[in-house]
């Protein structure tokens, strides 16, 4: 038997907003906002844009859900005449994690106090910029919060989604699995990871060898649904038998492509389940080294095992 995960849930069960308010974080965890690149006058000196004064830069870093607060700023840096050295080099400036798409640099006009964007380096490899630019042609100003999800939030829920997964033999999302036999069973083909939304399709290897699509027409199914769905079985319908496969050279003459889990929406998740997840979340959020040394310790009652073990599907599947 071989399970092939094709389609992975495209969202998580738990957003980082309720993992956050379980944990009792504040706002502005998330990715940690950049330190100040270095700000010089050009060398050598070349008339450009930048107006006559102080000016000041930071940086901030964007990920796909949001960016953070505005980072450290320079020191200033003065512009006595931009006839003559109108132009500031930005180097060093930090890159971010794998999280990080773009970083947007904030500068601020001539003896201001507001930081307004300059400009966007729409990568996070990109570690120097020269700034040509006019008091009147800066941005938006600097955000104030962190709007990003924090990095180990995010991969302790996918962990903590897998291990209710793996534990109770249920997806908890909508995803797509191929699963893949030796030959079609002498009973009912009994399918893993309850409940099962829908058959895509059951293909085989014939004794010619050749890969063959099963007509749907020709084979009944059994979707139990809900909470406690009992695994799904596919079997030929009355007057018909399965079809005859190679016996031999092929690992999976049968491969039967499934879509499962109780829906495309966290909602769609028992409750129970999330209250594990969350609990998980935050011990591993507390403990965050493989030992605990020096501690005893001993696991809460009636927690996630409890929470988890009612949904436990014990799915017999024909190999």
């Amino acid at each position: 038997m071989a399970l092939t995960l094709v389609t992975a849930p495209t969202v998580e069960p738990l957003t980082v907003a309720e993992v956050k308010a379980h944990l009792r974080l504040g706002s502005s965890s998330g990715e940690p906002a950049p330190i100040a690149p270095t700000a010089a006058l050009i060398s050598p000196a070349a008339a450009g844009n930048v107006e006559n004064g102080d000016h000041r830069y930071l940086v901030t870093f964007v990920t796909a859900d949001g960016e953070t607060e505005a980072g450290t700023a320079t020191a200033a840096v003065t512009v006595a005449d931009k006839a003559v050295n109108g132009k500031v080099s930005l180097t060093a400036i930090q890159l971010g994690g794998a999280a990080v798409t773009s970083r947007k640099v904030y500068r601020t006009e001539a003896a201001g106090t507001t930081y307004k964007l300059l400009t966007t380096l729409a990568d996070n490899t990109t570690t120097i910029y020269t700034d040509n630019t006019a008091d009147a042609s800066l941005g938006v100003g600097a955000p104030s919060a962190n709007t990003t999800s924090d990095p180990e939030l995010v991969r302790l829920i996918a962990a903590a989604r897998l291990h209710a997964e793996n534990f109770t033999g249920r997806p908890l999302l909508t995803q797509t699995w191929d699963l893949g036999l030796w030959q079609f069973p002498s009973g009912a083909l009994v399918l893993p990871f309850p409940p099962v939304a829908s058959i895509t399709s059951v293909s085989y290897v014939d004794t010619a060898g050749d890969v063959q699509t099963w007509s749907s027409a020709l084979y009944a199914t059994d979707l139990p649904s809900g909470p406690h769905a009992a695994p799904a079985r596919i079997q030929p319908i009355y007057g018909e038998s399965y079809p005859s496969t190679r016996s031999s050279g092929v690992f999976n003459g049968v491969t039967v492509r499934f879509v499962c889990g109780y829906g495309a929406a966290a909602s769609s998740v028992p409750r129970p389940i999330l209250s594990a997840m969350l609990m998980l979340i935050g011990s591993w959020y507390e403990n965050r080294e493989a030992v605990n040394v020096g501690n005893i310790v001993t696991p809460m009652p009636q927690s996630v095992d409890a929470l988890l073990w009612p949904y436990k599907a014990f799915a017999r599947v024909t190999a």
